[in-house]
């Protein structure tokens, strides 16, 4: 094989480690929209994935045997592209099918992955033991052989993850950057087959890699505080501590760098300590009759819950929280209670949502406050989500959602919100909460007239009308060409960071 065709064998290889990483991270958004993103939606994909690369492996070795050469190396890309123009063209519709037989996210993500991504990964497994055997010439020279094409491989591995992760996702809905995958491999594959047939001959030597481990760690909570629990759950770390007079949950260490999710009163457990929560008690100012059915995403320590369930005990209140330790740990350390008119569901809330879509259920009230340890999941603040949120608000029905005052997602959030459901109040302090209908926005004049009816009963609770009807306000503060959030674009933790 000639010098161009080892460095085109090179090339492919290279260029399919990309490829496979690229379309692994993609797939985590391709299945979040109907299986959430747990950990059990990234184990089955990453299962699948490995599952179909070392098949590949196999077949590669295998095929490698028969008169290899550069042609047929880039037919195997050329394939490996072209399988996964169906999960490019199919995938929403399959998803849908899947969504409506499978309850468990678990087997429908695994099946879901299984469909959409064990043919192309296969067939991109088998290029790398193909292309190493195109250059092996002498046995003694197939280690290094080998070792060469496994670092060019590898190295396209890594550079597929942090361009995908860091870059891409940022810039480019997840269906244009498939399809700009397979219009890479495309042109690489047609490239190679253009040129000039030759036999394998030692590969050129390669340039060496320097990698530098960074590792930080993170201090310790501070002496004033006394860490009550620690745990380390399926999704985060979580920390228990008391500072002072407060007992706070936090998902992380860095406790004044807004790592605290929810916090209680010790001597007084019923007066909300955060703004935030306060802000999302107005959401009552607009109703015009007491929620029967209230919807809250995301337990925290429980204050939410609590707080309604105190201030509406005729009505139902669903709880969806994904972590199971989160609500062992608002049990234990927070005196939250399952019962009477409270009930949890540890489910994503994505899964949820569209499941009581499809059985009909409707709301009169819905809170959003599902936070991880960064901000809102991604998936959890698209177009379509909030499309989904709608459809299972009663007419005339308030949605409360808790988010970021600054950041750089503050534009996109906003134009996404004002989409879906049109006007809405603008509450802000260091968070933001939106405060809308499903229908027509009450004017202020109403707002007004019911908080003063509500202040016998929130006062107490550390939501005071006054301080929070100065709050509310329409105006559009955000750039209105923003571009919306949607499951193809949402990179929403990498674009929160404070301004």
């Amino acid at each position: 094989m000639s010098r161009t065709g080892q460095l085109a064998a090179a090339l492919i290889a290279g260029w399919s480690g990309f490829f496979v990483m690229a379309v692994e991270l993609l797939g985590s958004r391709v299945l979040a929209p109907h299986f959430g993103s747990s950990i059990y939606v990234w184990g089955a994909l990453i299962t699948v994935f490995m599952l179909a690369l070392s098949l590949g492996y196999l077949l590669g070795g295998y095929a490698s045997l028969h008169r290899p050469s550069l042609r047929k190396l880039a037919l195997i890309l050329m394939a490996a592209a072209l399988a996964l123009l169906p999960a490019l063209i199919w995938n929403q519709p399959l998803l849908d099918w899947l969504f409506e037989r499978i309850e468990d996210p678990r087997y429908g993500s695994l099946i879901a992955s299984l469909l959409l991504f064990l043919l192309p990964t296969l067939v991109s497994g088998m290029v790398s033991p193909y292309a190493v055997r195109l250059l092996v010439t002498q046995s003694r020279s197939s280690g290094r052989s080998s070792g060469l094409l496994l670092f060019i491989s590898t190295f396209g591995s890594a550079l597929g993850t942090l361009a995908t992760s860091f870059w891409l996702v940022l810039y480019f809905d997840v269906d244009r950057i498939l399809l700009a995958m397979i219009v890479i491999s495309l042109v690489v594959s047609t490239t190679a087959l253009l040129l000039p047939a030759g036999r394998a001959t030692r590969a050129s030597p390669a340039l060496g890699l320097l990698i530098t481990l960074v590792c930080m760690a993170s201090p310790a909570p501070a002496s004033a505080e006394t860490l009550l629990h620690t745990e380390r759950s399926l999704y985060r770390d979580i920390f228990v501590y008391d500072d002072g007079e407060l007992r706070c949950l936090a998902f992380t260490h860095f406790k004044f760098h807004g790592g605290r999710q929810s916090c209680e009163y010790r001597s007084q457990p019923q007066r909300l300590v955060f703004d935030y929560a306060k802000m999302m008690m107005a959401s009552l100012y607009l109703s015009v009759e007491p929620p029967r059915d209230v919807l809250i995403i995301g337990l925290g320590g429980g204050t939410l819950p609590a707080a309604f369930s105190g201030l509406l005990p005729q009505a139902h209140i669903d709880v969806v929280e994904i972590d199971p330790a989160i609500l062992r740990t608002a049990q234990r350390w927070f005196g939250f209670r399952v019962g009477r008119n409270t009930t949890v569901t540890i489910q994503d809330a994505r899964v949820y949502v569209k499941r009581a879509q499809k059985a009909g259920r409707k709301y009169d009230l819905i809170l959003l406050d599902a936070f991880d340890h960064q901000y809102i999941p991604e998936h959890l603040l698209t177009r379509e989500y909030l499309t989904e949120v709608r459809s299972i608000l009663r007419p005339g029905a308030v949605l409360a959602a808790n988010t970021f005052s600054s950041s750089r997602l503050y534009d996109s959030e906003s134009v996404t919100y004002a989409q879906v459901f049109g006007p809405f109040y603008n509450l802000k302090t260091g968070n933001r909460v939106i405060l809308t209908a499903n229908g027509t926005l009450p004017p202020i004049a109403a707002v007004r007239a019911r908080a003063a009816a509500l202040a016998p009963q929130l006062d107490p609770l550390g939501a005071e009308s006054g301080a929070l009807l100065a709050m509310f306000s329409t105006r559009a503060d955000w750039d209105p060409a923003a571009r919306v959030l949607t499951d193809q674009y949402s990179p929403a933790n990498l674009l929160n960071a404070p301004l």
